[in-house]
């Protein structure tokens, strides 16, 4: 009864020679009832120049799945270089942005189990880049499994997603030579390799554990960066080979653990463990041994679980104290049920966990840049949110609000204006670098490690009744400096709610169609202000987003103590106890040295510093006094030629309050400043003299 399939196989091979064979093992195999393996080989030598390649063959397709293949997403067969034999398929990326070139070959649907072998050849110009990636799922554009780089640097570089992800690996390569490409996805036990010439480059558990395709796409840049002058390349001795998975009674796979890869030394963080059942038999009960570094091994034992055959669980793993530097931790399944199970090849992983020592007295300062208006904002707010639970003691969060009501328009104009803002949600860290709330824990350890020149502390009197608040922030140096160093203090209220429509959220989560996103998935669009709660609120910036010059001395000497006094009346709808305060030191490059984050009663608790003198204002500057004001302050100066002179009075909130033109001005000569009906607090006077600028900070207190 099986001889005509047989002939059939028989007149398939025959019409697919030459190597261009997808021998359909998998369907020739299931028609005799014998098993699934598939395989594939093309070495292109059956097609003729200038075909078209998805359009000559059933098996390779484009991105969109047109049917139309033979368009600009198709790719064409050339004899300008070959591998073996005269011919190979030739890419070549006609803009900057990459394609439209983009050639896909699927193997035979999503696979999840079981072992693929892919390997090709690739030739890439000198100067020239090329980038392919496989897919995990049969529905393309779902979830990129692996992307790979041959750069125009000479390097090749793999990673999982991004490279803001990290890279698996970053080896050099020849352009101008055939190179053979290998990947080796042991899909049952999550252990995928990647080689170059038969030499193993990466070894790497992946999180998107699945394959479908793969898709060449001629693209030479990577991420933000452009490697190389174009991405010319070829590919010749294209193959594939799946063997399917057989199941043996009672088999628990470990196939993915779950830590942090670093996390501060000396705290405990929990992690998971991704478990699937191999076996025939399901797996109701896991026992499992884990050990980091040179500590003692721990053992723990997970009852009532429902793992039915093929299925996966994760579980949770208990917490684990990291140690200072790299760390081996392992962490292997041992019993099954209560017994050994079938496999215990596939038992054990390890992971190499890092203990990082934050510098000491060390802060790292993230402002964000968001609104209410903002539908990727969910976003910041989640990692913000994230970061500060994570990381209280070393992490000082401050969302600086666009166009909403929660707008501080001194801070916001200061924090677009960062060179390079690309727009919203995106955060300042430290204002040295700008990134994507998704970076934020990489940025934080790229800080926290950074020694300091200050130590930073806060003080403060509050009257609960009145709502006058005393706030001093005190440095203690560390280290000589120089240059122009600066004074702030920030203001943020947590657990901020409102009513109406200007207090609703945008929310492109919403649905779950962009994955989850800490609950906004589950959320509508625009989230309503009854179910909205913002936190790390920026509500005041003292001393206007620059900080006010000329209060330090340019020349800091070791083991000196400064501090700086700001007052303020709090208004009624600012909740005390949910109010933080933000001390700062900006440097020369207006960079956040340091800084300290205290509750209004933890700053009380440390006093109002009144033991070291304020030091005397720097010479060539504005003369203030008296300040504080109750009603009315005199600015004194000194033009030695006759000087254009104008003044600017405004609010912690950048609100303009006062102003005035007194045109050309000479000698010595004093300005008035009636502050009779300014309301308590602080204030920026902006003195224009010629084209310069010079501004000072006015207490008002009646």
């Amino acid at each position: 009864m099986h001889i005509p399939y047989i002939w059939l196989i028989v007149k398939l091979i025959l019409i697919y020679k030459m190597k261009r064979n997808l021998l359909a093992i998998c369907f020739c195999f299931s028609l005799l009832g014998l098993g699934a393996q598939n395989t594939f080989s093309d070495d292109v030598e059956s097609y003729k120049v200038g075909d078209y390649v998805a359009k000559s063959s059933t098996y390779w397709t484009v991105w969109s799945g047109a049917t139309g293949e033979g368009t600009q997403e198709d790719a064409l067969i050339t004899d300008e270089n070959a591998k073996s034999g005269t011919k190979s398929i030739r890419f070549e990326a006609a803009t900057t942005a990459g394609g439209p070139t983009d050639l896909v070959l699927p193997f035979g649907g999503e696979k999840n189990i079981g072992k693929l072998t892919y390997e090709m050849w690739i030739y890439v110009l000198s100067d020239q880049a090329a980038y392919f990636n496989f897919q995990a799922k049969a529905t393309i554009g779902t979830t990129w499994a692996l992307d790979n780089y041959f750069d125009g640097d000479g390097k090749f570089r793999a990673t999982l997603g991004s490279s803001a992800n990290g890279y698996l690996c970053e080896v050099d390569y020849a352009p101008e030579t055939w190179v053979k490409y290998t990947l080796i996805a042991d899909l049952t036990d999550n252990n995928w390799e990647v080689k170059l010439n038969d030499v193993t480059v990466a070894k790497f558990a992946n999180p998107n554990n699945t394959i479908a395709s793969i898709d060449i796409y001629p693209n030479y840049v990577t991420g933000t960066e452009t490697r190389g002058n174009g991405s010319t390349f070829y590919i010749d001795d294209i193959s594939y080979d799946y063997v399917p998975f057989v199941k043996p009674n009672l088999d628990a796979t470990l196939l993915l653990i779950g830590y942090k890869p670093q996390f501060l030394a000396d705290l405990n963080s929990a992690g998971t463990m991704q478990v699937r059942n191999l076996g025939n038999t399901a797996i109701n009960s896991l026992e499992i041994s884990y050990k980091l570094g040179n500590g003692a091994t721990q053992v723990s034992t997970f009852n009532n679980l429902k793992i039915a055959s093929l299925g996966f669980q994760v579980i949770d793993l208990p917490a684990v104290k990291y140690l200072a530097g790299q760390n081996e931790l392992s962490v292997e399944i041992t019993k099954v049920n209560g017994v050994a199970d079938d496999n215990l090849s596939n038992n054990l992983k390890k992971s190499t966990l890092t203990g990082v020592v934050p510098a000491e007295f060390k802060k790292v300062v993230s402002e964000e840049a968001t609104g209410t208006w903002c539908q990727w904002c969910p976003r910041g707010a989640v990692y913000m949110d994230s970061m500060a639970r994570t990381y209280p003691e070393h992490f000082i969060g401050i969302a600086v609000h666009n166009q909403d009501t929660m707008t501080v328009p001194v801070y916001d104009r200061g924090l677009t204006s960062f060179p390079g803002f690309p727009g919203f949600p995106s955060v300042v860290n430290n204002r040295k670098t700008i990134s994507d709330p998704l970076d934020l824990e990489a940025e934080f350890y790229s800080s926290i490690v950074e020694k300091t020149p200050v130590k930073l502390t806060n003080g403060a009197t509050w009257n609960a009744t009145t709502g006058d608040l005393n706030i001093s922030v005190r440095a203690d140096f560390l280290e000589n400096l120089n240059g122009d160093y600066r004074f702030n203090l920030v203001i943020t209220e947590n657990g901020v709610k409102g009513t109406g429509a200007k207090f609703n959220q945008a929310n492109t989560y919403s649905g779950g169609a962009r994955g989850p996103m800490g609950g906004y998935e589950k959320l509508p669009n625009p989230v309503p202000a009854s179910r909205m709660t913002y936190n790390h609120v920026a509500r005041a910036i003292l001393d206007g987003y620059d900080g006010i010059s000329g209060f330090l001395p340019t020349k800091i000497n070791s083991g000196s103590t400064y501090f700086i006094t700001y007052s303020l009346n709090v208004p009624i709808t600012w909740k005390e106890a949910n109010l933080e305060l933000v001390g700062l030191l900006l440097g020369p490059d207006g960079e956040i040295v340091n800084a300290t984050q205290t509750t209004i009663a933890q700053a009380v608790a440390n006093g109002l510093y009144t033991s070291v003198e304020n030091p005397s204002p720097a010479p060539n500057v504005i003369k203030l006094a008296p300040n504080p004001a109750a009603d009315y302050a005199n600015i004194d100066l000194n033009l030695i030629d006759p000087t254009q002179v104008s003044i600017e009075i405004v609010d912690m909130l950048g609100q303009l309050v006062q102003s005035r033109n007194y045109g050309v001005l000479s000698g010595e000569m004093m300005i008035p400043v009636n502050t009779e009906a300014f309301e308590n607090g602080s204030y920026l006077i902006k003195l224009k003299i010629g084209q310069n600028y010079q501004t000072r900070k006015l207490v008002v207190n009646h």
